[in-house]
């Protein structure tokens, strides 16, 4: 074990179990005096090694790095908005002279509509809307990582961090309009849902005439959706700017493991002796009475009280797309209908946009809410990975971390899919208005019932094996870790003490070799 606190520095362990909370609160995410932390709560049966508590600068270059991407992609797509808004009129007299423009109708009012023509195939239309979707998911993720993190820290602050995963539009801070209080959260929220309608729309397909009297398909670009897509994403990277310098981050990384020997070092949590075979779904049992191991831990369902609400929302809002769908149906297709005269008025855009953006919440607020079960299984395989030769290896990139679980994978690329089949659901078109199309509908509904399947099977699913199940609980892993080293094995340890005539053992974690492993038949505690 490297770097491990020894006996030779024991002056230095007893200033450490008398840091209290309030040295280090005002103090700056990228400066910590280990010295003068403090905390009564510390457990010294629990020997950390410093490797085991990074404070990972890489990561937080990676969440910085995030940051500046979304903010420049936001400003560059409002500049691309101001700039169709102010040489349109003129560009479109220009090109219209050449041939290259099709005839628009006498309502079309160039002071007033603003918009780019371009002609582009029905393919070329597709791949550019499923990458501003993709591009959409990309800055959303970025600048949720740093809102994660961030609250996950004032949480911790506060004494209501529970898991390493928690629902970021539903949870904050104290204090309205702290960085990461309820406004905030809820200023995320919306950004979210405007930013990924505003991408669905800003590309408006139609076929109109052209000079020598064909009909070929072209593309209307609207100068309003890029200003507010630009300026949602600015906005979030704002607010993931302030929470970033403003909020004290002992670890930027994304492990529960990282997370934890954190809290445990900085005195936020102790680990509680005898519980070496408990798992989460028996955290808040007092009892310490030895227990045999599980041949199979408790699922996501059975360990967070929120996952069956997420699966139960949902199996709802795919049967609420089937019913949309029923509804296109019986009023063909004039549900949700917005007609205009001119070419993509802005004010009609922009009531269209906002109907979308309504309608659209629902499937961001469950994409949102799914995170929840994909991230709780991503960090249970984390720790499982300590029953393993292989070992838990606490430092973890978040772009490795997130790319190395399938869960996770798998709900990255359902976001883009399903934002891009609600934008063939919902359309404008630039000649006639916002209208609502039944074979999109359906196709939503149909993504979104296999969305809910693939949650469900996530959530019910139970690990085999008897190391105890954690999903990410951070008291649960405090009191199965008694070792933490950068790598981490978990297995039986030996005898700890008898109860009349009945042997109970130990189990636990080491840096060594991996352990034998547990004895099925054998009490734990």
């Amino acid at each position: 074990m490297r770097s491990v606190i020894k006996d030779s520095t024991f002056p230095r362990l007893i200033i450490l179990c008398v840091m209290s909370y309030s040295s280090w609160k005002g103090i700056h995410a990228k400066e910590f005096d280990y010295d003068d932390a403090a905390s009564d709560k510390i457990s010294l049966a629990s020997t950390i090694s410093l490797d085991a508590v990074p404070y990972d600068s890489g990561n937080r270059l990676v969440a910085l790095s995030g940051l500046v991407f979304s903010l420049i992609a936001g400003l560059v797509f409002f500049t691309i908005g101001v700039v169709i808004y102010v040489i349109s009129p003129s560009y479109y007299e220009k090109e219209l002279a050449k041939g290259l423009m099709p005839l628009l109708p006498d309502t079309y009012t160039p002071q007033t509509d603003r918009i780019a023509i371009i002609p582009l195939s029905s393919a070329a239309n597709i791949a550019i809307e499923l990458s501003m979707s993709a591009l959409a998911t990309a800055c959303t993720e970025a600048t949720g990582y740093v809102h994660g993190t961030t609250l996950k820290w004032g949480l911790a602050r506060e004494g209501r961090l529970a898991f390493n995963a928690n629902l970021r539009f539903f949870s904050a801070t104290k204090g309205a309009f702290s960085p990461n209080g309820p406004v905030v959260s809820a200023l995320f929220g919306i950004s979210i849902i405007l930013a990924y309608a505003s991408s669905s729309v800003f590309l408006l397909r139609a076929t109109m005439m052209d000079r020598h009297g064909q009909f070929p398909e072209w593309t209307t670009i609207s100068f309003l959706p890029l200003i507010v897509f630009g300026t949602m994403i600015i906005l979030q990277a704002a607010l993931g700017l302030n929470a970033f310098y403003a909020t004290p981050v002992h670890t930027w990384s994304s492990n529960p493991l990282d997370v934890t020997s954190a809290l445990v070092y900085h005195g936020y949590i102790c680990r509680r002796p005898k519980r070496c075979m408990r798992p989460v779904s028996m955290t808040h049992d007092p009892s310490t009475d030895p227990i045999r191991p599980s041949p199979r831990q408790p699922s996501p369902w059975a360990s967070h009280k929120s996952v069956a609400r997420v699966v139960y929302l949902s199996w709802f809002a795919a049967a609420l797309w089937f019913v949309l769908g029923g509804v296109v149906v019986v009023s063909a297709n004039t549900w949700a209908e917005i007609t205009w005269y001119g070419v993509a008025p802005p004010v009609r855009v922009l009531q269209g946009l906002f109907l979308m953006a309504a309608i659209q919440s629902i499937l961001t607020i469950v994409l949102h809410c799914c995170e929840l079960v994909t991230t709780l299984s991503r960090d249970e395989a984390v720790w499982r990975a300590a029953s393993t030769m292989k070992g838990a290896r606490p430092a973890g990139n978040p772009l490795k971390m997130a790319m190395g679980s399938w869960q996770n994978v798998g709900l990255l690329a359902a976001k883009p899919l399903i934002h891009w089949f609600f934008g063939q659901a919902v359309r404008m078109e630039p000649l006639r208005g916002f209208f609502t199309f039944i074979q999109g509908t359906f196709l939503v509904a149909g993504g979104m019932v296999v969305l809910a399947a693939f949650i469900t099977i996530v959530a019910k699913h139970r690990p085999p094996g008897p190391q105890p199940a954690a999903y990410g609980h951070i008291q649960t892993l405090a009191d199965l870790v008694d070792d933490w080293s950068a790598t981490m094995y978990w297995g039986h340890k030996g005898n700890g003490w008898a109860v009349g005539a009945i042997p109970v053992r130990r189990a636990g974690t080491t840096n060594d070799d991996p352990l034998p492993p547990v004895c099925m038949n054998s009490a734990y505690a």
